[in-house]
Order: C-alpha cells, then sequence, then structure tokens
C-alpha cells in the first residue's frame, strides 16, 4: 500500500467477536507497537473507502487515514491474480478424477484446503477493491 514504514495510523477492527475484543484491550501496548498502529477501535461496519490489511480477520484502517488508493489498486488486483492462477492451479489439479484416485489422501486434503483458503483471501481482495473504488 506505499506506508511508509514511520507511518503510524489508527486501526478499527469490524465485528470483533466477545474473545477477540477481550484480547484486543489485553494486549493493546503490544499491538501498537508490533503493527505500528495508533488508536484501536471497534466497529461492526467498516468506514467508507477503509483499506482493509487483514484477508481473514478483518481488520481496516478508517477512511481518515487514506493511503495512495492507485497503488492500493494495483496491489490488491496484483495479489488477486496471483491468487487466483494459484486457485485455477489447485482446482483443475482437483479436477483431475486421476490424481485425486491415486493420490495420498493427505495430499488431496491439503490441496482442498488450501484451495478454500485461495478462495477466501481472492472474495477478500474483491471487497477491499470495491472499497479503494468506492472512496474515490
Amino acid at each position: 500500500m506505499n506506508v511508509p514504514p514511520t507511518a503510524i495510523a489508527p486501526l478499527m477492527v469490524i465485528g470483533a467477536n466477545k474473545v477477540t475484543q477481550e484480547r484486543r484491550e489485553r494486549q493493546a501496548s503490544a499491538i501498537k507497537r508490533l503493527a505500528r498502529v495508533g488508536d484501536i477501535s471497534l466497529a461492526d461496519v467498516a468506514p467508507k473507502g477503509s483499506a482493509q490489511i487483514s484477508a481473514q480477520r478483518g481488520d481496516h484502517l478508517p477512511a481518515a487515514w487514506q493511503p495512495d488508493r492507485c497503488v492500493c489498486r494495483k496491489g490488491a488486483s496484483r495479489e488477486g491474480d496471483c491468487k487466483n492462477r494459484a486457485g485455477d492451479r489447485f482446482a483443475g489439479k482437483l479436477a483431475n478424477e486421476k490424481f485425486v484416485a491415486n493420490a495420498n489422501p493427505d495430499v488431496v486434503a491439503a490441496d482442498r484446503e488450501r484451495l478454500g483458503d485461495l478462495e477466501g483471501q481472492s472474495a477478500s481482495l474483491k471487497l477491499a477493491l470495491a472499497r479503494i473504488s468506492e472512496a474515490a
């Protein structure tokens, strides 16, 4: 996202459950120091134009802190293309009945899990791209 290493951004955690909220409170100082963020707040929905920084947990940077949208859009698009290509490779392997029949069941299970992870990450990137476009 072309964020300078010295930048300290606020962090907004979206849709955190009770366990996540407790962890955030307990570990706030470590999170701030290690993630280089300022204030940490909770919200139910992401602010318009926020930049997503975690594909699985749903943490967001609020709209008040705006990274370079053009750079964000290119990076998210490039990463999404990479995830889609990797997902296509795994989907192709798993669609091959001969591979599934002859491969070690642990390998097939791992490939299915990896494909599911890639699909989830791809969906998160699509959402991030939509938010970036919405803010532009």
